[in-house]
């Protein structure tokens, strides 16, 4: 009866393993599966990243490295702790092999270039644990990205 119930047991804690490993495993999966993701960026502009005249020195880019353009309307971008969350305008598609680059500052957007607007305090913290998460409409995790 002991072998029994030491079976029982180790096959239970197999199962626990087996399914919290599963967990574990599973949003990276996810992220991987993602054919558009945070592809690098610079956390720490040059100067005090906190002024206007350096804000579009920290930037994250976002390449789609899919075959089709794909539409980005309600995806948002955020930083570690959602403290700044930028999101996608209304209507912009990126297109198949194209590589956006969200700047923190201001400027013209274009289909390569887009501006989170802030006039003064930086996005992006210069240390660990900054990380830039891309979220889809849904606010499913898709991407995430760190220099760290």
């Amino acid at each position: 009866m002991r072998n029994v119930g030491r079976a029982l047991f180790i096959g239970w804690l197999a199962a626990i393993v087996a399914v919290g490993g599963q967990a574990l495993v599973a949003p990276a999966t996810a992220l991987a599966t993602s054919c558009l993701r945070v592809s690098g960026g610079q956390f720490d502009a040059p100067g005090n990243d906190n002024y206007a005249q350096n804000l579009n020195g920290e930037y994250v880019r976002v390449h789609n490295y899919c075959s089709t353009s794909k539409l980005m309307t309600g995806w948002k971008l955020h930083d570690y702790g959602r403290k700044h969350t930028y999101p996608f305008p209304s209507g912009f598609r990126l297109g198949a092999g194209v590589t956006v680059t969200v700047y923190s500052g201001r400027g013209t957007r274009t289909a390569t270039r887009l501006y989170w607007g802030r006039t003064y305090g930086a996005v992006w913290n210069n240390t660990p644990p900054e990380r830039a998460y891309l979220r889809n409409a849904a606010g499913t995790l898709l991407s995430s990205w760190s220099s760290y």
